[in-house]
């Protein structure tokens, strides 16, 4: 007899399972799942004397006393085992002693060959607990952090099965508190019928133990519903965690739904394979047939990768499978005799829609033919080669271009291989026959193209440079300190690039299309690379796009340091531009207009 949803309500837990709080505390703990241990710090005034000897007379006492001194040093305490201990102090950070085995050990002490600074946000290890923590002031925690994630798990309640979801939430504080509960959240439940039903958790008083199950009119995944942690982008994240194993379905309402098959190929949205199972039951026989893996990757990949709320879907489209077949084979437009030999190949879904798009390019097209070609190349490869022949490229069909690379010997990295050689070919506008379209040997074919390419592409390069120099020539200036020059080759552009450790060197093509780059220099010293300024050419007036000098103003192994760019420089750049640059390009604009209109000579013949 089936239970009313209000006594249904009274059966539904307020806490996880055993396993799976060992499991979440395990991870958060041991495997910072959530957060991570810190080191907090905060600035305090230490003293420091000369240590007391066994034996000390008056002078000694008096010698003693005179020793005594205040340091800044500061107040530690450890999130996990939660000592306090004391140690030098950094703006921004701590100083602590290190052992020859990079142990770190508490107790005032000042930067030196045995002691380091770490700065707040790096990861050291506790010198009593040995575990590593985070270095953080206190100021940051002034209040307080919580971490959430929301985990579900798969119970049955009597003969129904439930999917339920529960709020991790550690909070972490300025005194070093480091807890842990689980909040009951909400909860899916399959009914008799195949219907989703959702309930919500509702704390009448604060207190979990007072916890009220509340049906809700709408059945959504609670996994993408937004809900608040410190660490995520915004402080907003979907998503969560799912136990990895649960109770025996048979005999109760989600026996049919081959849920325990989606988790056990590791599915992590128990509640959107539920959705899809509603309005797709026959979902479960691609499951039970060898392709739950192409399922839990269709599901997951699209939700995983969701970048706003709008991406997300209670019930994530399936676009490969065919919802109007119930047989396994048909859903997926394979005979008997392919579907019994590809189900054992464990396809993903990249493989499933890599065949949609085959089958429905060659519709003619045989599944095992079809696996032979991926089983050669690739799912990627053949998912190039259906692009090439969509694009009129209709002689590289996968079959053909498989036999050939096989010929050649050349199958890892033979598609793209042929690819850029029919590109480069057809952009030479070389004659396209039988011979010159599949090369004897395809790796000399292809290595003779590139440098036919390459030479072209060099010369043509440098006359861009050139140009640009001719063009920009007069913009060269200087104060009789600091001056303004143009790169004359690329060479010279990668060269100041690797030298101040910046990316300018990338940026050739710009330099030669309207984006002039230009070298800020010492004027006795034109040689070494300085500062790098680059100016956009292309709008009514000339605007500057970006001035930058080593490390893009960062230094440091890490570059977590930062330095501004000296003054005297900012103020030779903004002269430069205000009394060289608008002028010159006023008065070419101004020479642009005043250029008499060139008569068309069919017009004029006319």
């Amino acid at each position: 007899m089936d239970m009313t949803w209000k006594d249904l309500a009274a059966k539904l837990p307020i806490q996880p399972c055993d396993d799976l709080r060992n499991d979440v505390l395990m991870d958060i703990y041991d495997g910072d799942g959530l957060g991570t241990h810190l080191i907090l710090y905060h600035r305090e005034s230490v003293d420091l004397t000369d240590e007391i000897q066994q034996l000390m007379g008056p002078e000694d006492w008096a010698r003693w006393e005179r020793s005594k001194k205040r340091r800044w040093g500061a107040r530690c305490t450890c999130t996990n085992c939660g000592e306090d201990f004391t140690a030098g102090y950094s703006k921004g950070g701590i100083v602590l002693a290190e052992g020859p085995d990079g142990q770190t050990y508490d107790g005032y002490v000042e930067p030196g060959p045995d002691a380091s600074v770490y700065f707040s946000g790096e990861a050291i290890s506790c010198p009593h607990c040995w575990t590593t923590a985070a270095v953080t002031h206190r100021s940051e925690l002034r209040h307080g952090r919580t971490f959430q994630v929301l985990q579900a798990e798969v119970i049955n309640i009597d003969h129904y099965t439930a999917v339920m979801y529960w709020v991790v939430r550690r909070w972490q504080d300025a005194d070093g508190t480091d807890t842990t509960v689980f909040v009951p959240n909400a909860a899916l439940i399959v009914d008799t019928d195949g219907k989703i039903r959702r309930f919500r958790a509702e704390m009448r008083s604060g207190d979990i133990r007072d916890t009220v199950w509340v049906p809700c009119a709408h059945s959504r995944d609670p996994m993408q519903i937004l809900y608040y942690s410190w660490e995520a982008e915004s402080h907003r994240k979907v998503g969560g965690w799912t136990l990895a194993y649960g109770p025996d379905l048979g005999g109760h309402t989600g026996e049919k739904t081959a849920l325990d098959v989606y988790i056990g190929a590791e599915g992590c949205w128990p509640g959107a394979y539920l959705h899809v199972w509603e309005k797709h039951p026959q979902v479960e026989n691609l499951m039970r047939q060898g392709f739950e893996a192409a399922v839990v990757q269709a599901i997951d990949g699209l939700l995983d990768c969701a970048g706003t709320t709008a991406d997300l879907c209670d019930a994530p489209p399936i676009p490969w499978a065919d919802w109007t077949e119930v047989k396994p084979h048909r859903m997926l437009h394979m005979s008997k005799t392919a579907f019994r030999e590809i189900r054992k190949k464990a396809w993903g879904a990249d493989d499933a829609e890599c065949w949609d798009r085959y089958r429905r390019q060659f519709p003619a097209a045989d599944a095992l033919e079809f696996e032979r070609c991926r089983e050669s190349i690739g799912c990627k490869a053949m998912g190039h080669l259906l692009e090439m022949v969509a694009a009129g490229w209709e002689d590289l069909t996968p079959i053909r271009v498989v036999q050939y690379l096989e010929r050649q010997d050349v199958r890892t990295d033979g598609v793209q291989l042929l690819i850029d050689y029919r590109k480069m070919m057809r952009d030479a506008e070389f004659a396209e026959n039988e011979e010159t379209l599949w090369p004897r040997d395809l790796v000399a074919a292809h290595e003779r193209i590139t440098q036919f390419w390459s030479g072209r592409k060099k010369a043509s390069y440098q006359l861009g440079f050139t140009s640009t120099f001719i063009k920009y020539r007069d913009l060269e200036w200087t104060d009789g300190e600091l001056c303004v020059m143009l790169p004359r080759t690329e060479e010279e552009l990668v060269a100041e690039g690797k030298t101040l450790r910046h990316c300018v060197g990338t940026y050739g093509e710009m330099h030669c299309s309207g984006r002039p780059i230009f070298f800020v220099r010492k004027y006795r010293r034109p040689e070494r690379s300085y500062y790098t300024l680059q100016i956009n050419m292309m709008n009514k007036e000339p605007t500057e796009v970006q001035l930058h000098g080593y490390g893009n103003e960062r230094h440091g192994e890490h570059k977590q340091y930062r330095h501004k760019i000296p003054r005297k420089v900012r103020d030779f750049c903004d002269r430069w531009e205000r009394e060289v640059l608008k002028p010159w390009f006023v008065a070419q604009r101004s020479r642009k207009a005043q250029q008499p209109v060139q008569p068309d000579k069919e017009a004029g013949a006319a």
